[in-house]
C-alpha cells in the first residue's frame, strides 16, 4: 500500500520520541553490548546455503572479471590502433637522400676563393 503524502503546507505528524539511552549504555564498553547483543539476534546460514551462496559469489566475481579484462583488452587494442594510425598520419615519410662518395683525398695547395659579383 502506498504512503498517502500530505498537502504542500500542511503541518507534519509529530515524530516519535527516541527511546532514552540506558545507563549501561554509554561509551565504548555499553556499545560493544550492544552489538554483540544484535549478533545474538542474527540467524546464520547453514553450511549447505553458505557454501552455495560463496560459488555463486565466486562465480559471478570470476565472470564480471573476465567481461572487464575482455572489454579492458579489446579497448586498448582499439587505442593502441587509432594512435598507431594517428602517428603514421603526422609523421611525413623521409626521402631517400642521394649518397655521395666521402672523398679520402684532398689537395694541399687547393684553396677556395669567393668571388663577389660586381
Amino acid at each position: 500500500m502506498a504512503k498517502a503524502r500530505s498537502a504542500p503546507g500542511a503541518p507534519r505528524p509529530p515524530r516519535p520520541a527516541l527511546p532514552a539511552a540506558t545507563a549501561g549504555r554509554s561509551g565504548p564498553l555499553g556499545y560493544l553490548r550492544g552489538v554483540w547483543e544484535e549478533l545474538k539476534k542474527v540467524v546464520w546460514p547453514a553450511r549447505d546455503e553458505l557454501l552455495r551462496m560463496t560459488g555463486i559469489v565466486i562465480a559471478t566475481v570470476i565472470i564480471f572479471a573476465a567481461l572487464v579484462g575482455g572489454t579492458d583488452y579489446l579497448l586498448s587494442l582499439g587505442v593502441k590502433q587509432a594512435v598507431a594510425a594517428q602517428a603514421a598520419a603526422a609523421t611525413p615519410t623521409p626521402t631517400p637522400a642521394a649518397t655521395v662518395a666521402p672523398s679520402t683525398t684532398v689537395a694541399p695547395s687547393t684553396t677556395v676563393v669567393p668571388t663577389v659579383a660586381p
